[in-house]
Order: C-alpha cells, then structure tokens, then sequence
C-alpha cells in the first residue's frame, strides 16, 4: 500500500464543514528489443509512494510550434543550478513531437532534436532531478489528426523509450497533455492503453503518468483500470478560472476585459462583469465565483481527488496550476499558497506552469525581465515552499546583462529597415580576462550601437536603492569621443517613456566622466546607477521632453527595458570600434 497520511481520513468532516467505449482498432506496432540488463530489475520495483513533490515547468524550450524556432542551448548548467537551488526536485518538459519530426511513415526525431534531449536530461541527471518528458503535441488550436495522431504519438513514444530505457529513474515518461477534443474525448482512455503497452514493450521500468480526457481532476475516476504498476494520475488545477485567467489576452477569450478580481472572493473588491462577458461561460465563471474563490472550495476539490486514489491505490501529480502576472500582486501570492498547502496536505505532486516567458502576462515566478539574479518574485516562491537563492541575502543581487552569451531575457537590436547593427557577440580575439566570447560594436550609423532589450522589463530598484553600480569591460584603439550609455523605461500607461544616460570616452570631451585610455588594453569601468541623469523621453504623441515636470513621476528603475551603448548622434563615432565584455550591475 502507498504511504498515506492516515490524519486525513479522520479530519475528513471537519474540512467539509471549512469547506469503457468500443475503440478504433491500431495495429500493433513491432516490438522493439528488450532492455539490457544494465539496470537491474529490482532497481525499478511497484511504484509505491510519490518519487518526487515539488517543480516547475519549462515551458519555453521544446514547446515550439516550429523546430525554426527551437533554441537548443536556451537552458544551460547554470540555469539547471539556479533552478535546482530553488530546492525543486523534478522539471515537466513539455515537448510538442511534430514539430521536431519527419512525416509519415516513419516520424522520426530529428538528431539535432534527439541531442539537445539527451543533454537536457544529462543536466537533470546530474542534479539528481526528476524530468518528465511531456507529449504536449496537441491542445488548443494544436487539432489533434485523427488520421495519423495516435501514429505520430506512438512512433514517438517508441524513439523515447528505446533511447532512455537504460538511463536512472529520473527519467519520466507523460503520455499527453490536456487530450481534448470530440474524438479524443472518446477515444483516448483506451488509446492510453495502447500507447502503455508500446512503451511497456521497450521498457518495463520506467515511471509513467497517465490522465483522463482534458487533464481533467473530475475525470480521473472515470479511466479504466490499467495493468501497470509504475504510473501516476495527473491533472491540471487552474480554479477558479476567472481569478487565474484574468486578463488574459488570447484571441476569442472574454477574460482580457476584467481585471483586479480579488483571492479569496471580497465582495467589496470584486469589479463588475463585463459587457463583453456573453456567453455562457463567460457569465458562469463571473456568477459562481464567490462561491469557488474560496480556500474550502479548492480544499474540497483536491480533497475528493484524494480520496480517490487512496481508495483505488494511485498516486496524484499536478502537471500544471498557476494564476497569470495580471492578477493582483498579493492575491496571486495568496493563491499559491492555499494550493500549495493543500497539496502538500494531501500529498500530491506538483509542477507549476510556469518558470519563466518572455511573452506577457505569462505564469512565471519572475517579477518583470526573468532575471534570475535579482527578479525572481520573493514572495511568490515562499508562499510556493521553494527555497530562497543564497544571492538574495542581501540586499543587492547582482544583475548580468551579457557574460560570454545573450542571456535568455532580453535580446539585441534588429536594427530598423534599411540598417543592421554592426555588432558581433561571439568576437573571440582578446577577451577579457580569459573569457570565451566579447562583444565587437563597429560603429557605422550615428543613431546606431549596442541595444540589449530585457522581455519582460527589468526591475533595478533594489540595485538604485543599495547603491548598485553598471560595471563593464571595455577596450579601444580608437578615439572614442562622448560616446552614451543609457537605460530606457518602458513602465504600461506611463505619459512619457525616460531615459537615463551617461557618457564615457577616452578624450574627456564636453562632460565625459568616465575616461579609460585608447591603448587596446582592457579597462575595467563601474558607474554607480546614480550618476545616471535624466536626458528627455519620446512621449506620447512622439512630443519630446527634456525633464519630468514639478511632481511629475521621473525615470523609473522598475521598467528597464533598453540598456544602450550608442553614438546618439555624434558623427566623431562613425567608422571606430569598440570591444565590451562582462556587463553586469552590482554592489561594489
């Protein structure tokens, strides 16, 4: 029997009170070869209690609609350490199959694909983490083909399980995410079945996670029972809908039109339901939520999943829950919580959806730009039982804007038609102090140079507050004259969008201030955040403005989204170049 918490039964009443289809038929595939024996059999015996309890989702690597778009070094062994110190011990990786696959018959992965897999799973491995390899093929406007689905999947599935038969435990297999739709809601209980039996011919070992139609918590009783003794039951918690979706801005979805709804329900807070609210389940999220946003309501609901699977001996994992960045800050920290603590209560395992997304709102655990260092949303991961990273005992985390490569939050310049920034990157020759790669600006427009745009902003404050200073590499045998260095606000309804400049040069022309010789040497510049002053904003209506008038909100180090190494007009610049390496903002 599984492991239980034998208290729940009995407090049972007092959290009250708080509170089989005939299938099409598939062939059967080949079997592939059995296993080595290089795990021993008893290595992977009855799955009898949660391997794992708590992680998050990276939902912005292999869940791209095109292999076009793939970023195959997106995540590195920093970001597996960043991500392990946050005391997580498994990583749903969804993964959307076609997109890296040839066509029929065959739908082979790709090896460029089948590569960065295996190092994705190198890097869990090595950090004892738990990665679950998600088919998130088909969901949304993904239509599920009923002609070659159940194929694609299957073919899939059999590349997985003969590649990572023979790798640890660590390595776990989910069938699919959120099967929807008219054809699977009918078909896919059994196809589950199918595709079990495919995996279970290759690898009898490892752990696999099974769900009901739509991922569905309500659903999971329904499914038939299933000869395996290795699986979890997984479902996704997103109530109540109206408070986690709120302000979401998808095409067709009424819930962009509300904003400020409160959790747990206050009716004094509670906005009125938009016009825009017409169909039924729009006005049914609106109507029923003072009874849903309630902590007793969602306890109920988990409670009942509970129990079931301490009735029918299974095991519960959340793949996906969370509430998007536009809900009220400290109503969405407060929502966590109660989530979190229930599945802790009833000892379910869960991956939040998500750890970070340039694109906005999203689900990450960020505050703004997803800047490890310094903008991860404190309050948020307490309230989710994550750790706290050692960087954020003081009171200035560092901020790194480029170390050897493009960090995954922000990105450079594409220029504008008719001109591409004339800047390298990867420039190899000379580094500073040994690293791999610097970066070249040769400067050919004089409105031209280096952009680097952090997606979702960066928040400074705390960097401004503790007297954090920009420090950066730099190195020249040109004559360099007033050549600015500047931060950009882009803070949502502001009247005018500041910037905040200085200036640095190697001939002291007009006011530089931060000189370093022009001799091809590296020369180390840090320039405290407060020397930065105010140069104007292009403000609405493109009307400039050189200063925020008397009581006038100024620049804003909450909302950085340029950080600029630009000519600004001085033609003195054109034709020189310029090397920059290790920008970073910290506490000297």
């Amino acid at each position: 029997m599984k492991t239980r918490k034998t208290f729940l039964l009995a407090s049972t009443a007092s959290l009250l009170l708080l509170a089989a289809c005939t299938e099409p038929v598939v062939p059967e595939p080949e079997p592939e070869p059995t296993p080595t024996d290089s795990i021993p059999e008893e290595a992977f015996g009855p799955l009898t209690e949660l391997p794992f309890s708590k992680g998050l989702n990276l939902s912005d690597w292999f869940n791209v609609s095109d292999a076009y778009w793939f970023e195959p070094e997106l995540y590195q062994d920093k970001d597996f350490d960043q991500l392990q110190s946050l005391g997580i011990d498994v990583l749903r990786l969804p993964i959307n199959f076609p997109a890296f696959m040839s066509g029929a018959p065959g739908y082979t992965f790709s090896n460029d694909f089948l590569n960065a897999l295996d190092r994705a799973v190198d890097m869990a491995e090595a950090r004892g983490i738990y990665i679950i390899l998600d088919n998130h093929s088909y969901f949304g406007s993904r239509v599920f083909p009923e002609s070659y689905g159940e194929e694609l999947v299957t073919a899939g599935f059999r590349q997985l399980a003969s590649r990572y038969k023979n790798r640890t435990d660590k390595v776990v297999f989910e069938l699919f995410n959120e099967p929807g739709g008219t054809y699977l809601e009918e078909h896919y209980p059994a196809m589950q079945q199918r595709l079990l039996a495919t995996i279970r011919a290759i690898d009898p070992h490892h752990t696999i996670i099974v769900t009901a139609p739509k991922c569905s918590i309500d659903r999971l009783a329904d499914l038939p029972e299933y000869d395996d003794d290795r699986l979890i039951y997984t479902f996704h918690f997103y109530k109540p809908f109206l408070f986690t979706h709120q302000g979401a801005d998808w095409d067709g979805i009424a819930l962009q039109y509300i904003s400020g709804v409160p959790f747990p329900y206050d009716p004094g807070r509670m906005p009125p339901m938009p016009d825009e609210f017409q169909s039924q389940e729009d006005i049914d999220y609106y109507n029923n939520y003072p009874e849903e946003a309630k902590a007793e309501y969602i306890g109920k609901t988990l409670m009942e999943a509970y129990h079931w699977a301490s009735e029918h001996d299974k095991l519960l994992f959340c793949g996906e829950f969370g509430t998007l960045t536009t809900a009220p800050a400290s109503d969405r920290v407060q929502y966590y919580k109660t989530v979190c603590d229930y599945f802790d209560t009833f000892e379910i395992a869960w991956t939040a959806w998500e750890y970070r997304d340039t694109k906005t709102p999203n689900f990450g655990i960020f505050q703004g730009a997803n800047v490890f260092e310094s903008n991860l949303n404190l309050e948020l991961i307490q309230a989710m039982g994550f750790n706290i990273p050692p960087g954020y005992e003081g009171d200035c985390p560092e901020v790194t804007f480029y170390d050897d490569a493009i960090p995954a939050w922000w990105t450079p310049s594409k220029g504008w038609d008719g001109w591409v920034p004339q800047v390298d990157f990867a420039w190899k020759e000379n580094t500073y102090n040994g690293s791999i790669n610097c970066i070249r600006i040769d400067f050919d427009n004089k409105w031209g140079g280096l952009t680097m745009t952090p997606w979702p902003v960066a928040d400074l404050t705390r960097q401004h507050e503790a007297g954090a200073s920009l420090e950066f590499a730099v190195r020249t045998t040109d004559e360099i004259d007033n050549l600015v260095v500047r931060f950009v606000q882009w803070k949502e309804g502001a009247p005018y969008q500041w910037r905040n400049m200085t200036e640095i040069g190697t001939t002291g022309g007009n006011a530089t201030q931060n000189l370093f010789p022009a001799d091809g040497e590296w020369h180390l510049l840090s320039i405290p955040l407060s020397d930065f002053r105010i140069n104007g904003t292009q403000g609405q209506g493109d009307a400039w403005k050189d200063a925020p008038d008397e009581g006038e909100e100024g620049f804003a180090w909450d909302c950085i989204n340029h950080l600029e190494f630009v000519p600004e007009g001085n033609e003195a610049l054109l034709g020189k170049t310029l090397y920059i390496d290790d920008i970073v903002v910290r506490k000297p």
